[in-house]
């Protein structure tokens, strides 16, 4: 309201003042406000910020870990590789000895020492994979891929050991039949022994024939000739003396030297007269010569000679 002089009139003067306040009250109300709203956001802001930073860290330590699963999975499966060719060179060794038949103790060795290298590195890997079950159960970081992948990798190894026992059974198959064959062969080394033996002992008795050559006063007394009757012809008592007779070897010895001329000499002994003959060796001396071996030996292994 204006005064008729055009000056506010008082009342128009509060009422503006009145009105200035109010809006300046409210502004600074509203300037509280937004201070409170300022202060939240930003703790809002550092508790997520916080967050995720936890949550980042989580995820690189699962991912540090998956790696480090990924890594174990592969040195099994890398060993997995390294047991095939393993397995591949005691398959070969095996058909080689299964070939050789009994096979040398060398190759059954080499054998044994194969399978044992499968056996160690299948159980060196399952005791692998076990571990990484057991870390995999304890940090929860178990996923279906995972399982998978561990599981085929666990048959596989389990396959490999099973091969190794047949293989180990195969050796052990071998080395029995080694040991029967050798004790087989051991049976028939001795019965050819045996065999040998007695027919070496059979040569020997059918080349054997024993000789003596002695007066007639050392054949009586030894009682190897006596008479035939009243003053009949020299005979063989039949009496064997092994201090008289000598053992000789019929392939070998067809002369028999005498200490007496051929006219003092006389076989009293049953071999054919055309068999031999004796002739001279000197003024004193004679032999007797074999000229049919098998005829002068075949019904008399005692041959008697008697000198006068």
């Amino acid at each position: 309201m204006r005064t008729k002089h055009g000056t506010a009139s008082p009342v128009s003067k509060f009422r503006a003042a009145t009105a200035g306040f109010a809006v300046a009250a409210a502004l600074a109300a509203a300037g509280c406000g937004s201070k409170g709203e300022h202060a939240q956001l930003v703790s809002e802001k550092t508790y997520l910020a916080g967050e995720n930073r936890r949550v980042s860290d989580a995820l690189e330590a699962r991912n540090v870990e998956m790696r480090g699963l990924e890594i174990a999975l592969l040195e099994v499966r890398n060993g997995l590789e390294e047991i095939r060719g393993q397995e591949l060179a005691a398959v070969r060794s095996s058909i080689h000895v299964a070939k050789e038949g009994g096979a040398t103790p060398a190759l059954r060795e080499e054998l044994r020492t194969e399978i044992r290298t499968i056996r160690d590195a299948v159980h060196e890997n399952l005791a692998k994979l076990a571990r990484l079950e057991e870390k995999t159960r304890e940090n929860g970081a178990r996923t279906a891929s995972l399982e998978a992948r561990t599981a085929e990798l666990k048959r596989s190894l389990e396959e490999k050991e099973a091969l190794a026992g047949v293989l180990d059974e195969r050796v052990k198959e071998l080395s029995a039949a080694v040991k029967t064959q050798a004790a087989t062969l051991r049976e028939k080394d001795a019965a050819l022994r045996e065999g040998a033996a007695r027919l070496a002992q059979k040569t020997k008795e059918a080349n054997t024939a024993y000789v003596v050559v002695a007066s007639k006063g050392e054949l009586v007394k030894k009682g190897v000739v006596e008479r035939a009757g009243l003053g009949g012809r020299w005979t063989q008592t039949g009496r064997f003396d092994p201090d008289v007779f000598r053992e000789i070897d019929v392939t070998r010895e067809l002369d028999v030297p005498i200490p007496a001329p051929v006219k003092s000499v006389r076989v009293v002994s049953a071999q054919p007269k055309e068999s031999y003959r004796i002739t001279a060796a000197g003024d004193a001396a004679s032999r007797l010569e074999v000229t049919d071996a098998a005829a002068f030996w075949r019904g008399e292994r005692y041959l008697v000679v008697l000198t006068d």
